[in-house]
């Protein structure tokens, strides 16, 4: 994948956060109740209340919300990961600076620089895949 900048790379990570609170949570399996389903007539269907539409994450959402998770993530240091995961989900800077002990400067240099590594990590990869198709790392044969 392609990022071009750093605004990219903060949507991506907020659309993972919009996509993680979306999934279903992880739940024990339980033991399947054996008894008979209830049939409804029509009249106490129409007087039921109705329940909300649940939403759906897109494949492509969860797609990123897995590269986010499971590349993006383990790059950082458990404090950078918290920072920009709460972020991610739009915690204000001052509840960020309550809870991590610093002043607001301080934690929006540091979390330009876990949002800094993540570009370079991605610009790097995008060199190497460059460099793997022009060859330079193939034998060369005789």
């Amino acid at each position: 994948m392609k990022v071009k900048s750093i605004d990219e790379i903060k949507d991506i990570l907020e659309t993972a956060a919009y996509v993680d609170r979306l999934l279903p949570a992880v739940r024990v399996p339980k033991y399947r109740c054996c008894m008979p389903d209830i049939i409804y007539t029509q009249q106490e269907i129409a007087f039921m209340d109705r329940r909300p539409v649940r939403l759906r994450p897109t494949q492509e959402q969860i797609s990123l919300w897995e590269m986010v998770i499971l590349e993006w993530m383990p790059l950082l240091e458990i404090y950078e990961r918290r920072l920009v995961w709460k972020r991610a989900n739009r915690i204000p800077w001052k509840i960020l600076c309550r809870e991590f002990g610093l002043c607001r400067t301080r934690l929006m240099i540091k979390y330009d620089k876990a949002i800094v590594k993540i570009e370079f990590y991605l610009r790097g990869k995008e060199k190497c895949r460059v460099q793997k198709t022009s060859g330079h790392f193939q034998k060369k044969s005789l």
